[in-house]
């Protein structure tokens, strides 16, 4: 097999944070950029929430007033009833850079890979890695499989992990999760009638075996969420569609919210997307950091480098931000600064360490129910991690 092209950096997952990533590092001068993204941004995506604060990461980017003319549903703060029956506000009115959003994450995600295609960086859709091997003595030789079957051999300088919570490449250059907790979401899709309004915050309310949560979507669409672990999901039958519309009715919050919504009994949902009964989807929600973010050559960005409780609604926040740092360390390496991936990696660590002090903090204002096995486990987890014991949680594939 041939050597098709080498590429300065090639960025594998097509992200917000591999996109944030391919477009800081045009902003740095780096010019042989590729983007390996395995989808055609066809595939439902959970919708989130993203802070005021947002703006100026895409300012940063380059792309604000673009995002603006997507017109995403706006978002002008949460409340949540957590630790008490009744409902708090955290509202965005007194921040200094305005409303937040409620993202529609395909059209987002598709947005972001665009204005990458824009900015010169090359966009391969439709494309995986089937191979990953180290060129000594620096730098990668990949081979990529197209939708027809066709292998291609590319080499980069550069290899930037963004395969979200896998963390492909970067487990198998050495790198290990460090695992804190795990949880599982199930969600489903509501239509929301015309002549019906609906809140523009974000609502969260926890349960004895969970929480959970819901917003509004654009196209008068509403995203609805229950959160707990896996083996719990289970025992309460969440997995099954009647039980957790049953669940949702028992609500205090929530159920009042959706009374005139109907469900969206038929997603069209690509083979790519997250696993799903009926209507409901599921997704894995893990807390962890790698030991390691960065190496000889490589680095790892978003999830993939670090995953956040979804409580948090930082994911898309925390991707842009990988992104910008990310870009920086790079072109300092292509400078021969090393300091540059050092510096990086322990801004990941600091920061998780950071979002784990809010994690902690919030949970543990959830005092209702001191026997249930949901907040029994988050209180346990915090115990051990405030005693520096590591927590030893399953690997997720």
């Amino acid at each position: 097999m041939k050597l098709s092209r080498e590429y300065d950096v090639i960025v594998i997952g097509g992200g917000p944070a591999g996109c944030a990533t391919a477009l800081a590092l045009k902003q740095q001068g780096i010019p042989k950029i590729l983007l390996v993204e395995s989808g055609r941004y066809e595939t439902i995506r959970i919708g989130e929430s993203i802070p005021p604060d947002t703006r100026i990461l895409l300012n940063d980017l380059g792309i604000l007033a673009d995002f603006l003319e997507e017109n995403h549903e706006t978002c002008f703060g949460s409340c949540s009833s957590w630790g008490s029956d009744a409902l708090a506000y955290n509202d965005f009115l007194r921040n200094p850079y305005g409303n937040g959003w409620h993202l529609d994450r395909r059209r987002f995600n598709a947005f972001l890979a665009r204005k990458a295609g824009e900015r010169g960086v090359e966009v391969l859709c439709g494309t995986k890695v089937s191979r990953c091997d180290r060129i000594h003595p620096r730098g990668f030789q990949l081979q990529l499989a197209g939708e027809d079957g066709q292998m291609r051999a590319i080499a980069a300088s550069f290899l930037v992990d963004a395969t979200g919570m896998r963390a492909c490449f970067a487990k198998s250059l050495g790198a290990r999760k460090l695992f804190l907790d795990r949880l599982i979401c199930a969600i489903a899709f509501f239509e929301l009638p015309p002549s019906v309004a609906f809140s523009k915050l974000t609502l969260l309310e926890a349960v004895e075996y969970g929480w959970w949560y819901a917003a509004k979507l654009p196209n008068n669409r509403l995203a609805t969420v229950v959160a707990s672990e896996p083996p719990i999901i289970k025992e309460a039958g969440l997995h099954r569609r009647e039980n957790w519309l049953a669940c949702l009715k028992e609500t205090q919050h929530i159920s009042k919210e959706l009374a005139d919504c109907s469900a969206i009994e038929n997603l069209s949902l690509s083979s790519a997307s997250p696993a799903r009964t009926g209507e409901l989807m599921f997704c894995t929600a893990p807390s962890f950091r790698l030991d390691r973010a960065a190496g000889i050559d490589w680095l790892a960005v978003g999830d993939a480098a670090s995953a956040f409780d979804p409580i948090s609604s930082q994911g898309i926040y925390k991707a842009l931000w990988d992104g910008l740092k990310a870009a920086k360390a790079i072109a300092a390496d292509w400078q021969g600064d090393k300091r540059g991936l050092q510096e990086y990696e322990a801004l990941i660590t600091s920061r998780f360490d950071r979002y784990l002090a809010q994690r902690n903090y919030f949970y543990q204002m959830e005092q209702r129910w001191p026997t249930s096995p949901f907040w029994q486990h988050r209180r346990e987890r915090i115990a051990l991690r405030e005693s520096n014991v590591s927590v030893s949680m399953p690997r997720i594939s």
